[in-house]
């Protein structure tokens, strides 16, 4: 009868109730399981402990006899010192166990005792509880039984070691005697191995027990948990399926455009409310699919508004880009006139401290710039010819004045397995390339950095290339090979100092290859070098895939035997001021124009040999003046681009809108004489 009544009394109480039940009687099982599972986690940690104790003295006594035994031989007191202190461990686990024999053992003396036995602190009160809660336990009954007869043992090997001491310190020590005492200490010795052995395996016997016991244990809980949280699951969902029921029928009817489906509530609990609040619900559906539609409106105006940070950023990185390397233009370029001016010793070490300065500014200029690139994925990669093996020569012949002054080998050898051609970008791979050779050179004081380039593997349409560049250098630290290819990490902390450089390169170089779908790996060992290996994979050129001859740079006529006129169009004073300068150096005859429309009236007024052209500039940029200059005076002078600007397709930018060539400030002053000499 209280069986049938309660169950009446869950049917016909409210759903809230019903949860309420099943919530708290769950709540039980768990909070049992819990405990279960606490007593479970700290009983085996406790189990561990005292494995691992046990494992200590076994140590402990094979250490302190082969002191004991090395005394004898060596006669040294240094080792019948490290003889005792070893022995102060199971000194310290016997001071325990017959502390915990006792009817009311003062635990503060076990503690110590553990914590003499080299016992963690945070595992001595397990240990002592697992010992007091489960001495009768035939397992660890029969542990602590050989734990007492090794402790038996352990007084022996005390007596020896004292005698063996008395016998060494002696007046005339009696090698016999020794000798005879260090045989009476073999003997023990078998005796404790036999011992221990004995003890590690009932401990580990025990532990395998009393793990299987709290499996079965924690596997009954579970299962009791389970079971009622199923049966109490059932019964409620019995009572409120029909009105779910009723609410999904009504559901799928609103769901497919019928708004004046209603759900019926067959009662007043929970589920009847349920019914009820669905039914206003889809009165207010109605008003909110206009609210919705605002809300659309509102995501698109959001996306718009993310879309121009986009572009603001790009606009930022191109401002930031052109104000830096602007004023740098200025200070590398005046340092070379003044390198090449009449200057004493000390005046050209300082003019060389500028112009490294000035460089190493650019390098971390054009680091953060190319990693700002890449993270917004700014950066678009060529498919052209290229040459491997120039690649390849041409950075050698850049970098060996470099390894000149270090006086350090520099040389390369490129597999001739390798297609003369590929294709792929040429100026990506050389930036991967200068970055490790260059990283090579400046950490390598002695030694040299070798160059080699491999066929790995080859098929009719492409060529996998392995690229490694090796260095006897600093070498880096194991633990710090897996993270140099991040940002802003480097080998050690004084590297920035030492070398210089910002942390970023090898990152922007693993990002560059990554994009080419290749893979980069480092091998290296502190104080004899480093070995940085990457592989990419190039498409094969086809015989008529000859790259076409760029039209513009064919038709500016020769000019022979006259001073070049030039004319530089540019708003920044000291660049102006700089080309003046390189101008007269070179034997040209340089005019300014401020802006684009200044300069389209001189060039109404004058003819020129040669326009640089800034791109950057107030009232007309570099891309307007350009695109006047070719479509309406129909003007065939050869351009350079000469700009701080240089995101991904600014030098694409120019050659389109009608330039013939790019160069990035800052420049340098011969690669900028080269790059106009080769018009004529």
């Amino acid at each position: 009868m209280e069986k049938v009544s309660l169950i009446n009394w869950l049917r016909n109480i409210s759903i809230a109730k019903k949860l309420y039940f099943t919530v708290g009687i769950m709540a039980l099982l768990i909070a049992i399981e819990l405990a279960t599972l606490l007593f479970a986690i700290n009983t085996l940690s406790s189990v561990r402990t005292l494995v691992g104790a046990e494992g200590l003295w076994s140590k402990a006594e094979k250490d302190a006899t082969l002191s004991l035994q090395k005394y004898g031989i060596t006669r040294d007191e240094y080792d019948y010192v490290v003889y005792l202190n070893f022995l102060k461990v199971n000194l310290g686990d016997r001071k325990t166990r017959l502390e915990l024999l006792k009817k009311n053992p003062d635990l503060g003396i076990a503690r110590e005792g553990f914590r003499e036995g080299k016992v963690h602190p945070d595992d001595i009160d397990g240990a002592i509880n697992l010992l007091r809660r489960f001495h009768n336990i035939s397992y660890l009954s029969q542990a602590i039984a050989l734990w007492s007869k090794g402790d038996t043992l352990v007084s022996q090997l005390q007596a020896i070691g004292d005698d063996l001491h008395a016998g060494i310190k002696a007046d005339n020590p009696s090698p016999e005697k020794i000798n005879s005492i260090l045989k009476q200490l073999d003997v023990l010795n078998d005796r404790l191995t036999i011992l221990e052995n004995n003890f590690s395996y009932t401990l580990g016997a025990g532990s395998r027990w009393l793990t299987g016991f709290i499996l079965k244990l924690l596997f009954c809980v579970a299962l009791t948990v389970e079971i009622s949280g199923l049966s109490l699951t059932i019964f409620v969902s019995r009572g409120i399926g029909r009105g779910l029921k009723e609410i999904i029928r009504s559901a799928k009817k609103i769901a497919a455009g019928d708004f004046s489906s209603r759900a019926k509530a067959y009662s007043k609990d929970e589920i009847g409310i349920l019914a009820s609040s669905f039914n206003d619900m889809t009165d207010k559906l109605e008003q909110n699919i206009s609210a919705l539609k605002e809300s659309e409106t509102d995501l698109q105006k959001s996306k718009e508004i993310a879309e121009q940070a986009v572009v603001i950023k790009d606009h930022f990185l191109a401002n930031m880009s052109h104000e830096l390397r602007t004023p740098m233009n200025a200070i590398i370029g005046f340092t070379d006139l003044l390198k090449n001016s009449p200057l004493n010793e000390e005046q050209q070490q300082f003019v060389q401290a500028i112009k490294t300065s000035g460089q190493s500014m650019t390098v971390i200029i054009n680091d953060i710039l190319d990693y700002s690139k890449l993270e917004s994925g700014m950066i678009v990669l060529e498919e052209i010819p290229l040459s491997i093996r120039k690649i390849i020569n041409s950075i050698h012949v850049l970098l060996y004045p470099k390894a000149l002054q270090k006086n350090i080998d520099f040389k390369y050898q490129v597999d001739e397995k390798i297609p003369e051609t590929v294709i792929g970008d040429p100026i990506r791979l050389t930036q991967i390339l200068t970055n490790l050779i260059d990283n090579a050179l400046k950490f390598t004081e002695n030694g040299g950095v070798e160059i080699n380039v491999l066929a790995n593997s080859e098929t009719v349409e492409l060529v996998t290339v392995e690229f490694q560049i090796k260095d006897t250098g600093i070498g880096i630290p194991q633990d710090k090979q897996g993270l140099i290819f991040e940002r802003f990490i480097q080998a050690a902390d004084d590297t920035a100092r030492r070398f210089g450089g910002t942390g970023l390169g090898l990152s922007i170089v693993k990002s560059l290859i990554d994009m080419q779908h290749g893979a980069i790996s480092v091998q290296s060992e502190v104080d004899k070098g480093s070995v940085f290996s990457f592989t990419l994979t190039f498409q094969k050129q086809k015989t008529d895939n000859a790259a076409p001859k760029d039209p513009q740079k064919q038709s500016p006529p020769k000019v022979k035997d006259k001073k070049l006129q030039i004319l530089y169009v540019e708003d920044n004073p000291m660049n102006q001021k700089l080309i003046l300068h390189f101008s007269r150096n070179f034997g040209f005859v340089t005019e300014i124009a401020v802006n684009g429309r200044e300069a389209i009236k001189k060039i109404k007024a004058k003819h020129y040999d040669l326009i640089l052209m800034d791109i950057q500039m107030p009232e007309m940029d570099g891309y307007e003046t350009t695109h006047i200059i070719r479509n309406e005076l129909k003007a065939n002078i050869p351009i350079i681009a000469v700009t701080a600007y240089t995101l991904n397709g600014e030098k694409e930018k120019s050659l389109h809108v009608g330039m013939n060539d790019f160069i990035a400030k800052p420049f340098d002053i011969n690669e900028l004489n080269d790059k106009i000499m080769s018009f004529f």
